[in-house]
């Protein structure tokens, strides 16, 4: 059995970003006229004309066809209707306090497959119908474009999608810099392109049917914004390729899944808490189907953390990977209720950051690796706090130690030499506790805590002042043997083999 198992841990490469995340540079666009277009009611006034630009007009109902470059729209007013945009070249959407409503199609339908600017001045809302009159083009949202949408303007914007998404595009979205607020809530997704979605800026607040953002076929990046997808009926943020996350906050609250790809997710930096509201739906292993288990971080690729600070809360696995899964720095905190806090389905690196993993009940652990596949859960640097046990077989090049017992509702302080390390409540008595540093550890518990930083949704504190508590006695810690510790289909024995 022993030979099975790998010794030396294999090179990972841990950090590599992958290809195709690039973030799209044509962000601004230098228009040749102006056509303002002002909705009052159930009509609309469309002032000034332009060689090339044809415009139709009836009862609120705009269309334009257009074979012109470089020209922009100017939309106000308050009224009921529809502006439909037929094009073949790059063109410029300005909202400035429009309020648009349609009963019967997309708000705003722009069919041109060129590059679509849309700047926000003001207050803006758009509202489509609850179903579409029917016609051979495609339109699947309120906002809804077939070119590449860039966003910019430190106005807002809020939109309803009655019939399917909110804002939709079957290119990419890109939110630059200097974007401003968006206000999204529909039936059904409320970001959705094909061909990524890409966040420089902006505040986002998403109430969703099904996703709250989705990309069908390529990446998502963030480097930057506030997005808070306050529910989402199904996923809170999925990909088809690469989650890149440099930046930003995010908030997500869904039922199924919060964050979720198909390729592999790197966090870099961020401030990320998501938490999985699902619970069992019956039939399928441990009690999930698997369409449906709640987890909260989940990639079909890799996955690895090279910073930020990232908490996720969910019944199934907390993260969740389906290869390789490597922490090489950051604040992480994974915390399940009923399955395992971090869960690789194949090696599993720890090799710098604060962990701060929480598993269920045996056979579950704190930290999982694919064993049944031969691979194994790796110890190599960082400061790790786990409640629950780590993958039988792991390789700790750094030494860990664990405690027996656990006072759940109490703050505890772990010490690296005479320094504080991390400072953590127990909210589980999932045993055995253990913890590692870079020196030989030393663990206080029921201390008391005041000032720093509360991060980890107020189950932990940086920089804070501590005081009092009790020494707990650490006993050297080995993940024997080399059976399955839990996490995964058919695992069996206990946590860390102890």
């Amino acid at each position: 059995m022993a030979a099975c198992n790998e010794v030396n841990p294999p090179d990972n490469g841990g950090g590599n970003n992958g290809s195709g995340t690039e973030t799209p540079v044509d962000t601004t666009i230098t228009t040749t006229d102006t056509l303002s277009i002002t909705w009052n009611g159930a009509s609309a006034v469309v002032v000034g004309s332009h060689e090339g630009v044809s415009i139709t007009n009836k009862n609120g109902y705009v269309e334009i066809t257009s074979t012109v470059k470089d020209i922009s729209y100017l939309l106000n007013g308050n009224g009921q209707g529809q502006l439909t945009i037929y094009g073949t070249n790059r063109h410029q959407l300005i909202l400035s306090d429009l309020t648009l409503t349609c009963s019967d199609g997309p708000a705003i339908n722009n069919q041109c497959k060129k590059s679509c600017f849309v700047k926000l001045n003001g207050t803006n809302s758009l509202t489509d119908g609850n179903s579409y009159t029917s016609a051979d083009e495609d339109r699947k949202a309120a906002f809804f474009s077939e070119g590449q949408m860039i966003f910019s303007g430190n106005g807002s914007l809020t939109i309803k999608g009655n019939y399917k998404h909110a804002l939709a595009s079957d290119d990419y979205i890109q939110f630059t810099q200097s974007t401003g607020s968006l206000n999204l809530t529909t039936s059904s997704d409320g970001i959705h392109a094909n061909d990524g979605i890409y966040f420089e800026g902006g505040s986002f607040s998403i109430s969703a049917g099904e996703e709250g953002i989705q990309c069908d076929t390529s990446v998502i990046v963030i480097n930057d914004g506030a997005i808070n997808v306050t529910k989402a009926g199904d996923k809170g943020i999925t990909a088809f390729d690469t989650i890149l996350i440099n930046g930003g906050t995010i908030r997500v609250t869904s039922e199924y899944k919060c964050i979720k790809t198909k390729g592999n997710l790197v966090i870099n930096n961020g401030d990320i808490q998501v938490i999985c509201n699902g619970k069992s739906s019956g039939g399928g292993w441990g009690g999930y189907s698997s369409s449906s288990s709640p987890e909260g971080i989940e990639a079909k690729g890799t996955i690895t953390i090279n910073g930020g600070y990232v908490y996720s809360q969910s019944a199934d696995d907390a993260i969740n990977s389906g290869g390789d899964l490597t922490i090489n720095g950051g604040y992480v905190c994974a915390y399940s209720t009923n399955n395992d806090g971090i869960d690789a389905n194949g090696n599993c690196y720890i090799k710098g950051g604060v962990i701060f993993a929480i598993g269920s009940r045996s056979p579950e652990v704190a930290i999982d690796a694919n064993s049944e596949a031969k691979k194994q859960l790796y110890i190599q640097g960082g400061t790790l706090a786990t409640i629950g046990g780590l993958e039988n077989g792991s390789q700790l090049t750094q030494a860990c130690y664990s405690t027996s017992s656990i006072s759940s509702g109490k703050w505890y302080a772990l010490y690296n030499g005479n320094d504080i390390a991390f400072v953590f409540k127990a909210v589980a008595t999932t045993t055995p506790m253990v913890v590692s540093t870079s020196n030989t550890p030393s663990l206080k518990s029921n201390v008391t805590v005041s000032g720093g930083t509360t991060i980890f949704n107020g189950i932990s504190v940086i920089d804070a002042n501590v005081s009092g508590g009790s020494d707990v006695n650490l006993s050297s810690y080995t993940a024997s043997g080399g059976g399955p510790g839990g996490g995964g289909p058919g695992g069996g024995g206990g946590p860390g083999g102890h």
